[in-house]
């Protein structure tokens, strides 16, 4: 029944746009952007990943592909497969590191993008907007739907990491301007209510900056924080595109 609630919960922050990490752009501000460029030759895209799992330990997940970019129609394909793989782990958790080593991402390519170079299709990337603050409500029925201890730190030990495991699950989606940074920082904080009067904060950032006079990405950061009673949670991944 939880695994049921989260996946509830986070198809409602992927369909708020919070997974993104982007909000709709004004078509104005679309407009004005200049014609795209495309890179020339096979490009190498770097992403690290770095899940917190609470008591100083993570888990840093490194990935490379190479890909290429083309046009078509009025818009770009992005081709690509997987050339590397590395990932750090505490030895409790070796089994889940072999795993994902092992975890194909073929799916991940082909990705359309529109004129603008914003993630149109494949890549998991933006979904259409809703409620995100319904979203919200829902992580908080299933907070409240759990058994709860008469000790309150560990609660709040234990509301943190149910809340960032189900954030982090975001990661999972591509920001919209990951190959063309649209140049505007994100961020993006909605609040929790939480049993015995609690409250949490779930904040989501992305950052880009674009290659000078070229337009794609040089690098880009996203993070997704999770505060209860000042107890924090923060994982982050870092992206990197440049020639293979």
């Amino acid at each position: 029944m939880v695994g049921s609630t989260r996946r509830t919960l986070l198809a409602g922050l992927i369909g708020a746009g919070f997974a993104s990490g982007l909000i709709a752009r004004p078509a104005a501000l679309l407009a004005a952007l200049p014609a795209l460029r495309l890179p020339k030759g096979a490009m190498r895209l770097e992403r690290e990943l770095v899940r917190s799992l609470g008591g100083g330990q993570a888990v840093t997940v490194r990935r490379s592909w190479d890909i290429g970019f083309a046009q078509q129609a009025r818009g770009i394909v992005v081709s690509g497969a997987q050339v590397a793989v590395a990932v750090d782990a505490p030895e409790n958790l070796a089994a889940l590191a072999r795993i994902e080593e092992q975890r194909d991402t073929a799916a991940m390519f082909p990705i359309m993008l529109s004129d603008s170079g914003r993630i149109l299709a494949g890549g998991k990337g933006e979904a259409p907007a809703d409620d995100l603050a319904a979203a919200m409500r829902a992580a908080e029925r299933m907070i409240a739907a759990r058994p709860q201890s008469e000790a309150r730190r560990n609660d709040i030990r234990r509301y943190l990491a149910e809340l960032h495991r189900t954030g982090s699950g975001l990661f999972e989606t591509l920001p919209a301007d990951l190959f063309y940074p649209s140049g505007e920082a994100v961020e993006e904080v909605e609040s929790v209510a939480l049993p015995d009067g609690l409250t949490g904060e779930f904040a989501l950032s992305w950052r880009a900056r674009a290659v000078p006079d070229a337009g794609w990405l040089a690098e880009g950061e996203r993070a997704i924080t999770t505060r209860i009673e000042g107890l924090e949670r923060r994982s982050q991944e870092v992206w990197r595109l440049r020639s293979a």
